[in-house]
């Protein structure tokens, strides 16, 4: 069975994008979100460009930073715990690839959690997800999950 992925849904870009993240939250009912960065932008501040955005809107969340580049299934497995046990029920990516990816394979499980066997060894997408944002920090590709805002976090 073949399953249709949208992109893109909606985008923002350029000076102040990364204010309507907490739109973006609210207008889909999310309560609670689960961040996905890698460690760097943690450590360096560009992830609290986003937090702050979600502490000044009174959106709660948990951060996931344990982002390894070319992430891991493991990575991933200890990324859709982290989503259980902060019972969000949507995910904010920042970053560039590894995070976007490890935040697009979270939401796969997610979502799709019969699928986990049926992927061994394949690089196929089986389904889009509805819970994943994301915040791009570098200009690349990497934004491709359902809603994104880019270029306001470097």
């Amino acid at each position: 069975m073949a399953n249709r992925i949208m992109l893109n849904e909606t985008s923002y870009h350029g000076a102040g994008a990364v204010n309507e993240i907490a739109t973006e939250v609210k207008a889909r009912g999310f309560r609670k979100a689960l961040v996905c960065t890698g460690p760097h932008l943690l450590k360096y501040g560009t992830t609290a460009k986003v937090t702050d955005v979600l502490d000044a809107a009174g959106i709660p969340y948990e951060i996931f930073s344990d982002i390894k580049a070319n992430p891991t299934i493991e990575n991933v497995q200890d990324g859709v715990k982290a989503f259980r046990d902060a019972d969000a029920d949507c995910m904010i990516a920042i970053g560039g690839g590894s995070a976007m990816d490890t935040c697009k394979a979270i939401g796969i499980i997610i979502n799709n959690p019969e699928f986990v066997a049926a992927l061994s060894g394949l690089s196929v997408w089986v389904s889009s997800t509805d819970t994943s944002l994301s915040v791009s920090s570098v200009c690349s590709s990497s934004s491709t999950t359902e809603g994104a805002v880019s270029n306001d976090c470097c």
